[in-house]
């Protein structure tokens, strides 16, 4: 397992952690605690770029290509990926971490912390999607994106993911990010599409570690609907809204998402 940590700012060098059916990917940067960040549904760990700046100078960021995304070998499969977040802590000889994610991330990291609660110190999840707390209420048509897939339309696919509200972006360098993406995604996941974790009410009152729970100003009424019931599902969480932010809040608005993480993370820090 490689693992190169470079200065705040620098595009990280990869490194990956070997599972039992393959590879997951890692890029680390920054000094000081670990922290994990798990990206969203069709992007990569370059969805954290603008954390590196903000926080690297504080913490540790290891950030994977989830199993089924960019460059991880290991076939998609969600039931694993708490599994995979615990390999990769052991791997780098870490016996507790603080975990964020965003989106199929956030519920991937509550998901950890659901199992193993006794290795996560706090957890942030962003625009998570929790239909076990409020019943699903924005349209995704994941059996069209499947079949423009399947029939090896990914041009086809890209356009029409690319134009969904969870994909709406406020910021140009944000739209640029998220395009680059998903020019690279290649859909095998929803191909192979597995089971999410169900995170339901009872789990979540069981947590011990501190929580918050965001979403975008801007993302669709059941992300922010979801984020509400996270932080009222979960004993002493916090909620917060990160302003002129969609779906994609920590591209959207780096310094306000990036604030919101570090207050959480490091209280007695200067603002």
């Amino acid at each position: 397992m490689l693992a190169v940590r470079v200065p705040s700012g620098h595009e990280p060098p990869p490194g990956e952690v070997r599972v039992a059916d393959g590879t997951i990917p890692l890029a680390i940067a920054g000094d000081g605690a670990p922290l994990i960040l798990l990206h969203g549904w069709t992007l990569d760990h370059r969805m954290w770029r603008p954390q590196i700046a903000g926080l690297a100078a504080s913490h540790r960021l290891v950030m994977p290509d989830r199993r089924g995304h960019g460059r991880a070998t290991a076939p998609p499969d969600l039931a694993r990926e708490a599994a995979d977040v615990i390999a990769i802590a052991d791997a780098l000889g870490l016996e507790s971490l603080a975990l964020v994610g965003l989106s199929q991330g956030a519920a991937v990291a509550l998901d950890v912390a659901v199992h193993f609660p006794e290795r996560v110190t706090a957890l942030v999840a962003a625009g998570a999607p929790l239909p076990a707390l409020i019943p699903r209420g924005e349209a995704l048509d994941l059996a069209g994106l499947r079949a423009l897939v399947a029939c090896g339309d990914l041009a086809g696919f890209r356009a029409a993911w690319g134009a969904h509200p969870l994909m709406r972006t406020h910021r140009p360098e944000a739209a640029a990010l998220a395009a680059r993406m998903l020019a690279d995604y290649d859909g095998r996941d929803i191909l192979a599409p597995g089971t999410p974790p169900e995170i339901t009410a009872p789990a979540l009152a069981m947590l011990p570690m501190p929580v918050l729970a965001l979403a975008g100003e801007h993302d669709t009424p059941w992300r922010r609907a979801c984020a509400a019931a996270l932080a009222a599902a979960v004993p002493g969480a916090r909620h917060g809204l990160i302003p002129r932010a969609g779906h994609l809040a920590n591209a959207d608005n780096p310094l306000a998402f990036n604030a919101a993480l570090a207050a959480f993370l490091d209280p007695g820090a200067p603002a």
